[in-house]
């Protein structure tokens, strides 16, 4: 049976937020776009560039505030949010009790709004106290196990309590065992690659580090350049600074297409194949930073 949870307060507020900063950022991109190339403008890119994080993490923690389930069968009781399910056993619920009147309600924290009653740890042990619910501890129940106890809140709490007890007493038809399921193939692709996930994110920095490079510089430059030169080191051939934007976009095109291919081949379990790919996206930018200094140096 899949029991919903109650509505949590701030979920809608989550979406404004949201919608919100898509706005603020697409403001920012055109604003940026009207200006001539210079410092600002590449402040404006990196400002729309670093709430991108920020979007993503507001995006999941909303996305769970209006997901969040719980399913009971005879083997367990799963904890659903966003692309996450939590698998309790069910011979190991020991107790049921009404409330969490021991437990605290956490503290205001912005890293968990919309949802601040969403803590559940990925290993959990008979001390650890998990929070999966939307509503206050006070207004939820709490399933005491052996590897913690589990705040939650069943919009029908009589009816979740009901199912959970007469599932019990039918018994288990197999042994489970608790564990955290991600969903998602990217997550699980590349949610414990830690060393990739670097990888990935200094191939995007390189990207960023040629287009500020170029931007802060750019106003200074003269209006045509030398960009080829012959064996004598005499210049063969000038063309306009604007051609010097070339740079970036091989700098990006080569960090989201080794990006893409990583990530395939890390799906496929070859990890050193997908770490050569991203390690050489590192590479390119390295290469291209010399070659763009050269030219404005």
């Amino acid at each position: 049976m899949v029991f919903a949870a109650k509505p949590a307060p701030a979920r809608w507020e989550g979406v404004a937020v949201i919608v919100w900063i898509v706005l603020i950022d697409l403001l920012m991109v055109v604003w940026a776009l009207r200006r001539p190339i210079d410092l600002l403008q590449f402040v404006l890119f990196l400002a729309v560039v670093l709430s991108i994080p920020v979007l993503i993490h507001l995006i999941y923690r909303t996305w769970a505030a209006f997901s969040v389930e719980y399913w009971i069968d005879r083997n367990a009781v799963t904890l659903h949010w966003a692309h996450f399910q939590q698998v309790i056993p069910m011979q190991s619920v020991r107790e049921i009790v009404q409330g969490a009147p021991w437990l605290e309600a956490p503290k205001a924290n912005l890293l968990r709004w919309p949802l601040p009653f969403l803590d559940v740890e990925a290993q959990p042990s008979a001390q650890s106290i998990h929070l999966c619910a939307t509503r206050p501890p006070s207004e939820c129940i709490t399933l005491k196990t052996d590897v913690g106890a589990y705040v939650l809140s069943p919009s029908d709490e009589v009816g979740f309590i009901e199912a959970l007890q007469e599932r019990r007493r039918l018994g288990a038809t197999q042994n489970v065992q608790p564990e955290r399921v991600r969903r998602t193939w990217l997550a699980t692709t590349l949610g414990a690659d830690r060393q990739g996930l670097w990888l990935l994110g200094i191939g995007l920095v390189g990207v960023l580090l040629l287009f500020a490079v170029l931007t802060i510089r750019f106003p200074d430059l003269p209006d045509v350049l030398a960009v080829r030169y012959n064996s004598q080191g005499l210049p063969v051939e000038i063309r306009e600074k604007t051609v010097l934007f070339r740079l970036v976009f091989i700098g990006l095109l080569a960090w989201a297409v080794n990006a893409i291919g990583g990530v395939w081949l890390a799906g496929q379990r070859h990890q050193t194949a997908a770490h050569m790919l991203w390690g050489g996206a590192i590479v390119v930018q390295v290469f291209l930073l010399l070659a763009l200094i050269s030219l404005i140096a």
